[in-house]
């Protein structure tokens, strides 16, 4: 079943701007490229962290929205675990409009 998720991943801020928007766009050639629907980007920039990760003040913040099968999130998941310049990751389903 295809659902719609939202996703917040902070980028690690030693890579470049221009890296960092080619690093999300990997991420989500990813999810385009088994299945999933692109909805929208929403590019917040560097920005400061609330507390330090690993090391890091700072990072690349970017929300992105897409529609994807809900029995394979596990294995986008897994691939953002192993990526090293991803600091942080949240997806989480959006609610459905009624």
């Amino acid at each position: 079943m295809t659902k719609d998720y939202e996703m917040m991943v902070i980028i690690s801020p030693k890579l470049t701007a221009e890296a960092a928007i080619a690093e999300n766009s990997k991420l989500l050639a990813s999810i385009t490229e088994t299945g999933g629907e692109l909805i929208k980007i929403d590019e917040w920039g560097k920005r400061i962290l609330a507390y330090p990760i690993n090391k890091n003040n700072e990072g690349y913040y970017f929300v992105d929205y897409f529609r994807y099968e809900s029995t394979d999130i596990k294995t986008i998941k897994r691939q953002f675990n192993i990526n090293e310049n991803i600091i942080r990751y949240m997806i989480i389903m959006r609610e459905e409009k009624r």
